[in-house]
């Protein structure tokens, strides 16, 4: 039987692919049924893959920089590839943090999807991750990053940059985690409205 593949909508958001529409939409990116519009779908995954491009170009949305087909975590993981867990937020790696180097030059090449655009893994992205990965406060084996620090690193240093410094100007690479947490809490409100429960 074969596989279909599903083109979907989040007005204002994005506009991307899947195979399992509810676990991908509803229940790893939280939208319900009625925030979100299937688009297209079929069983040919070169045809989603270009078309979905061509959509996020018509719509006015950030253009994937990796086609659909061409990404990892697209249900097609091979033996060597990381199990990541990929949240509107974060990337998480199965592994602490002194394992990970290890971990991500193992896994070299892979690629995957988050909201904020696509990465690959090469030596650069690898050596950001691993300077940038906090540890799970919920399970000392396994460490993330935030999704929209990676792919800012990843977009500036292979669109627009001739220099470190330049990078570390524009992606805020010096930024420690807790300014990246902080930007977090105040893009949601939470210095202006929060309290002890929602802190």
């Amino acid at each position: 039987m074969d596989k279909k593949y599903i083109i979907y909508h989040i007005p204002g958001k994005k506009i991307g692919v899947t195979c399992d529409l509810y676990n991908r939409v509803t229940e790893q990116q939280g939208y319900e049924i009625g925030e979100y519009e299937v688009i297209e779908t079929s069983n040919d995954i070169d045809y989603v893959s270009k078309r979905e491009l061509e959509l996020q170009k018509e719509y006015g949305y950030k253009i994937d920089r990796i086609p659909y087909n061409e990404l990892n975590n697209n249900n097609n993981f091979n033996l060597k590839t990381m199990k990541i867990n990929v949240t509107e937020q974060t990337t998480t790696f199965p592994c602490p943090l002194n394992k990970l180097k290890g971990q991500l030059m193992d896994n070299l090449e892979m690629r995957w999807e988050t909201e904020h655009g696509d990465v690959y893994l090469d030596n650069d992205l690898a050596n950001w991750i691993v300077k940038n990965a906090v540890t799970s406060m919920y399970n000392d084996n396994r460490c993330y990053v935030y999704n929209k620090a990676m792919v800012k690193y990843y977009g500036y240093n292979k669109d627009c940059c001739e220099s470190e410094s330049c990078c570390q100007e524009l992606t805020g690479l010096t930024s420690s985690p807790f300014d990246l947490i902080r930007e977090w809490a105040e893009e949601r409100g939470i210095y202006e409205s929060g309290d002890t429960k929602t802190q």
